[in-house]
This record gives structure tokens, C-alpha cells and sequence, in this order.
């Protein structure tokens, strides 16, 4: 959509340009310090990010945790090449994967209790092909174990023209 303004809001109540995004959630229960999971969906950019250039990503805790100094949860899109047949690989460790994180989500040492949101350090680019969600856990603690409040991580897609 074309408009004149330097960043343009959607019809989402958020005031997002499209609506925000569930990337992460159940895989990261009970997830242990340094370990790392795969989302089960796929993204598209169409589909799920309105086609948005941009966006903010979160997560929203679904219990109490306590990260150590340096605490982050660091992610990356796995893209695929054909559609979302063959994704790129997930390492069995993210010291594997050959480039940076496409977000990270610092902490700071405080006790965050269920349902504080921390964001990501500024906009993230968004993939164009189709993707899953790759997550490392640095906070140095597992993350909470609760199955009715699931820790989430999102992300609302913004437009934002130079």
C-alpha cells in the first residue's frame, strides 16, 4: 500500500502494519540454558507478515525466569530455496550455523515474571522466502515449564519508507 508517510500503520489494534505473528511458542517450554529448538510452522511473507519489509520481534514470558548477566535469546529465520520443501539446516548448536543471529532479544538480570514482554534490539529484515524459527536459549536459565501460559515469541511487521 502506498502511502506518505514514513512509517504506516495497518488495520491491526496494535497498530501494526498487518497482524502480529506467533513465531515460537510451546517448543520453548521447559527449553534448558544453551539448547536450542525449530518452530513446527513455516512463514511466508505474504502470509504471514503482510508482505512488511520490517519488524519487531518479542517475547512474552509464560512464567517467572531469572537470566544471568549477558542473558539473550538469539534467532534466526531457516530459509528454503524451493517453496519450503528443504529449509536450511538447524545445527544441533547455533555455534554451528555459519552466520549471525537475524534477532536477538537481550535481558537484563532481573526476575521477569509471566507476562512481562522484553523486544528485540531494534527492526529486524524480514525474509522473503518461506521460513521456520530457529531459537537459542542464552539466558542461562530454562525457560518457565507452564503449559496454560506458553512463553511466546512474536513479531508485529511494520512498514517503514526511506
Amino acid at each position: 500500500m502506498a502511502t506518505n508517510f514514513l512509517e504506516a500503520t495497518g488495520g491491526s489494534t496494535a497498530g501494526y502494519f498487518s497482524s502480529v505473528t506467533t513465531l515460537i511458542s510451546s517448543e520453548l517450554v521447559s527449553l534448558a540454558s544453551s539448547l536450542t529448538t525449530t518452530s513446527g510452522s513455516v512463514f511466508t511473507s505474504s502470509g504471514s507478515f503482510g508482505q512488511a519489509i520490517w519488524g519487531e520481534v518479542y517475547i512474552k514470558w509464560g512464567g517467572s525466569v531469572t537470566p544471568v548477566v549477558g542473558g539473550n535469546i538469539s534467532g534466526w529465520f531457516l530459509r528454503t530455496p524451493d517453496g519450503g520443501t528443504t529449509f536450511e539446516t538447524a545445527p544441533s548448536s547455533a555455534l554451528s550455523l555459519a552466520r549471525s543471529p537475524d534477532f536477538i532479544i537481550p535481558l537484563s538480570t532481573l526476575a521477569y515474571a509471566s507476562g512481562n514482554i522484553c523486544y528485540a534490539g531494534g527492526l529486524i529484515k524480514m525474509p522473503w522466502s518461506p521460513s521456520k524459527i530457529f531459537i537459542q536459549n542464552n539466558v542461562g536459565a530454562t525457560l518457565p515449564s507452564s503449559a496454560t501460559a506458553y512463553t511466546v515469541i512474536g513479531l508485529g511487521p511494520v512498514a517503514v519508507q526511506y
